[in-house]
């Protein structure tokens, strides 16, 4: 698979998943094939986690496309609760291994926090598998500390109020 430049990189933010199901669930058993413990592998049930995460998105639900074919995905819940406090959480955030380092993180992660600045949240979180150092260490680089662990999850979370993400 040919590898993209970021101005090949069509992110858009998804109010239906029709027409994309098939893809998407392509993706993201692709993306989770190096670390399976962290995702599901039947079809049917990630076609299932894919409506909750629309559902439960409120418009927080982007997919990049390259040559019209998603190569990432990132969808946030700006209502969630942890622990009594609402805290939005990227629920979801992968990219198909050949598209990792090419700037397609970085900008699914942009449009995900700026959409949540703009509903004004102050902050973010996320749950990431603790041997996912590549991705924890991504997370690193854009704020996020390591704040909480259950079993084998971290919980990383971001002051959004000083950043701004161009």
């Amino acid at each position: 698979m040919e590898r993209a430049g970021p101005k090949e990189i069509d992110v858009r933010q998804i109010a239906s998943l029709e027409g994309l199901l098939k893809d998407l669930i392509q993706l993201y058993l692709q993306a989770y094939e190096e670390m399976p413990q962290y995702a599901f592998r039947d079809p049917k049930r990630i076609k299932g986690y894919l409506r909750w995460l629309l559902k439960h998105s409120a418009g927080g639900f982007w997919v990049a496309f390259v040559n019209g074919r998603p190569v990432g995905l990132i969808a946030v819940q700006p209502d969630c609760r942890f622990q009594g406090e609402e805290i939005p959480e990227i629920h979801e955030f992968l990219v198909a291994p050949p598209y990792r380092h090419t700037g397609v993180a970085d900008l699914l992660l942009k449009e995900a926090l700026n959409f949540l600045r703009r509903g004004g949240h102050r902050r973010v979180a996320l749950w990431v598998g603790e041997e996912n150092e590549r991705a924890r260490e991504f997370y690193r680089r854009h704020g996020f500390q390591e704040t909480a662990r259950q079993g084998v999850w971290r919980r990383m979370e971001a002051d959004l109020s000083g950043q701004k993400i161009d």
